[in-house]
């Protein structure tokens, strides 16, 4: 697995926060990772998504260079892995056309799915989701954002729609929106900071 210094920030704090101290999940993304090296061909990376407050966050381990090499991918739903509750899924990628047909009929009989997952229906034509939440770093700065707007008055769900509102008058992402409202705010001095 290539190193992704946000991936491995946003998995140690996942891990951090979990009930089994024991649990690292950048090691268990690491195991995982070289498994799907090994039995499919091509193998190139995967992505997880998670549909939280109408906004997308995406943890990926996707170089995002090689997205125009990808040939393949696989969704499988985050409620067949157990997340109950949870919009969303995992998408694996491979630069063979074709990788994951075996692993897909596999995957719906082990997960007890009641059809397989879905095949190359997610080939990236590119990484620039205009909706999506790229990572923990940028759900923070959304969350904090949402804050923000609550102070000013706004209920949570007017907080979220008046992001989304001020990321399409500007042409921005909600990420972008949110990040460019925590920047306008006014930071503590530096004497008061001491």
């Amino acid at each position: 697995m290539k190193d992704s210094p946000a991936l491995f920030h946003g998995l140690d704090l996942l891990s951090a926060g979990l009930a089994d101290p024991l649990v690292d999940l950048r090691a268990v993304l690491s195991v995982l990772t070289d498994d799907l090296s090994a039995a499919i061909p091509a193998y190139v990376g995967l992505t997880v998504t998670m549909h939280l407050d109408e906004n997308a966050v995406v943890l990926s381990t996707l170089d995002p260079d090689r997205a125009v090499g990808i040939l393949s991918s696989m969704l499988v739903p985050l409620f067949a892995l157990g997340s109950s509750g949870t919009n969303g899924g995992v998408t694996f990628y491979s630069a063979a056309p074709g990788a994951f047909i075996e692993l897909a009929d596999d995957a719906q009989w082990i997960l007890g799915l009641d059809c397989p997952p879905v095949l190359d229906a997610h080939l990236p034509s590119s990484w620039q989701d205009p909706a999506g939440i790229r990572g923990l770093t940028e759900l923070s700065e959304l969350n904090q954002a949402v804050g923000v707007l609550i102070e000013d008055g706004h209920t949570p769900f007017d907080a979220h729609t008046e992001l989304r509102r001020r990321a399409a008058r500007n042409r921005q992402t909600v990420a972008e929106t949110a990040r460019h409202l925590l920047n306008t705010l006014p930071q503590p001095d530096a004497a008061a900071r001491a």
